[in-house]
């Protein structure tokens, strides 16, 4: 729960259920990540992650995982 706006540790995503992870930016412009891959350094702490749907309902949970840190999941339904 604590912000580290100076964090660039690397987070990796995996996904479950009914959707699947589509890409993520850090919005610094000098950043080499490929944002297709499911992984990406923070810039300033931060980062965005996109998850897209299956085409059945259902819920898909992105996790997130970085060293040192404990993972972060998000579950969303689906339709």
């Amino acid at each position: 729960g604590n912000l580290c706006p100076s964090d660039g540790r690397l987070v990796e995503f995996s996904t479950t259920g009914q959707g699947r992870y589509r890409a993520s930016a850090n919005g610094d412009p000098v950043c080499l990540d490929l944002f297709h891959l499911p992984q990406m350094h923070l810039f300033n702490g931060k980062l965005t992650a996109i998850v897209q749907a299956d085409k059945l309902p259902g819920t898909v949970t992105l996790t997130a995982s970085a060293e040192g840190v404990a993972a972060g999941n998000i579950t969303i339904r689906t339709e």
